[in-house]
């Protein structure tokens, strides 16, 4: 089933997108993929969104982000490097660029979620899907050149002491001997395009906190943040 034809305006800003990111996409339907939460899947009957594209998408993102701080930053450690990469490929960040890059009203939402717009995660997921399909319409040396773009926005990036919930946690349990924090998603709850997660960690078996997000990754960094606050 094809996507319901877009207005001339859309088009228009879809144009104007592939001009901001400086990527021309050969199979534009990969781009409105990208752009289609499943709230408005759902409710248009359409067989596609943009979930699997951000799987894609944060792989690609943390491949090039990585390589691109190894090689700027050959006198940091592994910790450092990836505190560094957390905090430049952060839900704010990307929903900041989503924001500043003309994303955010582009993307396709249910009615349930028009009224109030895309969330900060919505956003953000919506960013992680168009690195994965650009990766996927252009290649490598594509998704690099657009993601590099995204990453220049950050600004100079320094070894911060800023480490994020479960880098601390980590950091924690390792300077004890123990096993690092194990994550597991426990319940799940909500319709498809308002789904909340539930998460519990442990170390060593034990259990340390459970906390719910609007991610599982959202979930992951409140539960090491409860534990945190428990220890």
């Amino acid at each position: 089933m094809k996507i319901k034809k877009n207005s001339a305006d859309y088009d228009a800003k879809l144009s104007d997108f592939q001009d901001k990111i400086g990527f021309y996409f050969t199979d534009i339907k990969l781009l409105e993929e990208a752009l289609t939460h499943s709230s408005y899947a759902n409710e248009s009957a359409l067989p596609f969104f943009n979930e699997r594209l951000e799987f894609l998408g944060d792989a690609v993102l943390e491949l090039i982000s990585s390589d691109k701080l190894y090689r700027e930053h050959n006198e940091t450690d592994e910790g450092g490097l990836t505190r560094l990469r957390s905090r430049l490929v952060c839900k704010e960040s990307l929903a900041r660029w989503a924001d500043g890059i003309g994303l955010r009203p582009l993307i396709k939402l249910g009615k349930s979620l028009i009224k109030n717009g895309p969330t900060e995660s919505v956003e953000a997921d919506a960013a992680e899907a168009v690195f994965g399909a650009v990766y996927l319409d252009g290649g490598y040396e594509a998704a690099r050149s657009v993601v590099v773009k995204f990453l220049e926005t950050q600004g100079d990036c320094e070894p911060s002491e800023v480490i994020d919930a479960k880098t601390e946690l980590q950091q924690l349990f390792q300077s004890r001997g123990s096993d690092v924090p194990y994550y597991k998603t426990i319940e799940r709850k909500g319709p498809d395009h308002a789904k909340k997660f539930k998460v519990k960690v442990t170390v060593d078996g034990e259990k340390l906190a459970e906390a719910w997000g609007d991610s599982i990754k959202d979930a992951e960094f409140n539960a090491a943040k409860a534990a945190l606050k428990n220890i």
